[in-house]
Order: C-alpha cells, then structure tokens, then sequence
C-alpha cells in the first residue's frame, strides 16, 4: 500500500503546475534535477512491487527499471498539457535516478550488512546529488554576486554569468563571455536584444540609477532600455530609458519613483529594434545609491 502511495505521490509531483517564473533559468535546471530523485523512488517503489511476485530476483529488478523508463518518457510527453515542458535533460536526469533506485533495490539481494549499506549509501548519493549539486551552485554563484553588489556585472568567470540569461536565445550569455569575455546587444530594424538579471527579489530601495559602461557602434545616437520587474515576472513594472552617443561611454537610467523597487525579481536591459542597426558593448552595469545624487538625470518611458 505505501509504495503504491509513492508511485501516486510521484505522479502528482511530475503534474504540479511550477510557480511563476521557474520555466526557465537556474530554477528550471532545479526542476529538471529533481527528475533524479523522483524517478529514482518510483524506481524503488516499483522494485519493491514486482518483489511481492516474482520474489528478490534480478528478473524483478530489471522489470521494475524497465518499467520506470517507460513512466519516465511518459511523463515528459504528457507534461505540456499541465503547463510543463517536455525536455531531453530531464529525461536524462529521470534514467539517473532509475539507475541509483535500481542500485538501491539491488541492495536486498545481498547478505553481508555491510555491503548493503555500502551500496545503498552510493545509491543515495546518485539520488540526491543531481539536486543537492546544483543547489550549492546556486549558492556559490549567489555568493559571488553579493560580494560585487552593487556591481550587476562578473565577465571573470562562470559564475558572474549564472543569474544572467540573453535574447534572442542562441546569443547565449555563456557563449559570448566565453568568445569575447564581455556582453553584447545587437538590434536590427527587425530584432531586439536584451540582457536579463535573475535579482533573486533583492530589495534596491537604496538605489534609484542604472550606470553602463559600454562601447556602442551606431551610425547615430541610440537609446538603450531599461525595465524593472517587481515582486515577480507579472508583476508591476518600472520602464526607463536613455539615449546613448557612438562610441565609450557611461549613462545613467533612472528609473520612476511610483513603486519603490522591495523586491526586484529581474532587470532587463534591451535595445528596441528598429534604426539604425546598433551594437552595445556592456563593460559593467552598476546601481547607483539613492542618496546623495546630482540633479536628475532625463529618462524617457519606454515600451519594451
């Protein structure tokens, strides 16, 4: 009765539509880790069910995998219908977690005490550390970002990207560190660009500008976007923007003193599309304090 209550707890956990905002980014991937232990218990609970009838055998383990697989592809095709996406990792990650359940299964089969919590020690190991794995990167990447705030910006390693992503897609934040160690936007009359900041809801209420350093190759002025996003990605929003000059330079966007900005769960950068055709260059984006500013520096509402 238990583990048919495991497999059901599973299921439902695979159906559960995600919170606002973890589709995509780091908490995404922490999604998709969590296939690992999930299927690795429905592994177990299978396991433990083919046991009752074809006994402590082999033949009930690899039915039991086989089985698990078959649930693991299963879910992934049946996801987007309860607003999940389907997707190869976590398919992947799903047949690691069958891999150590069935490692742990296995552990009955043997008679010394010890060597089955050896192996069922390794098997948890397999569970869990797809998850636990990524949490502590997220907590060295964190790390990392508070000891530079209010710097936004970290082209000196992986994980001054990790709370950074970039559109359109295939411009990716990591891709274009890796070749020019610095960000891109670059718009057409057709295509926008913009740069987005997982904030991790900080509280910015001691901050009111945007600075950019960049390099910008344009025929002519062009204004550089800015947008924040409160308390979550529908939530309300702070639009700004101002206009850029070819060439090195440092502006400062402040954005609208309407909704002071508690909790701010992301930060986008953009150009607009349209002309002329423009490249931004970000050497560093910094928050400037609140207090103790020069007179107001002019922005504009944008629409992106």
């Amino acid at each position: 009765m238990i583990h048919s209550s495991l497999l059901v707890a599973v299921g439902a956990g695979f159906m559960l539509p995600l919170p606002q905002g973890w589709n995509a980014g780091w908490r995404a991937e922490c999604i998709n880790r969590m296939h690992a232990p999930l299927m690795g218990i429905c592994c177990i609970a299978l396991a433990a069910l083919f046991r009752t009838s074809l006994g402590r055998s082999p033949r009930s383990l690899l039915s039991a995998a086989l089985v698990a697989c078959l649930l693991a592809a299963l879910v992934e095709f049946i996801q987007p219908w309860f607003h999940r996406t389907a997707d190869m990792g976590d398919f992947i990650w799903g047949l690691a977690g069958i891999v150590a359940g069935t490692l742990w299964s296995s552990a009955a089969m043997f008679h010394s005490l010890w060597l089955r919590v050896i192996i069922r020690v390794l098997a948890m190991v397999g569970i869990l550390s797809p998850p636990l794995g990524w949490t502590a990167q997220v907590m060295m990447a964190r790390q990392a970002a508070d000891k530079l705030f209010p710097v936004l910006t970290d082209f000196t390693g992986k994980p001054g990207g990790f709370f950074w992503s970039m559109e359109p897609a295939q411009d990716s934040y990591s891709q274009q560190i890796k070749r020019h160690g610095q960000m891109f936007l670059e718009r057409t009359s057709q295509k926008a660009a913009s740069a987005h900041l997982d904030t991790l809801d900080r509280d910015w209420t001691h901050f009111d500008r945007l600075e950019i350093d960049g390099t910008l190759v344009a025929s002519e002025a062009v204004e550089v976007g800015l947008r924040l996003d409160l308390h979550s990605a529908s939530g309300p929003r702070l639009r700004a923007g101002a206009w850029m000059k070819p060439g090195h330079h440092r502006i400062q966007i402040q954005w609208p003193d309407s909704d002071l900005p508690m909790h701010v769960h992301q930060l986008v950068v953009f150009l607009a599309a349209g002309e002329p055709a423009a490249n931004l260059q970000i050497h560093q984006l910094r928050l400037m304090p609140r207090e103790g500013l020069p007179a107001k520096v002019g922005t504009r509402t944008s629409t992106h």
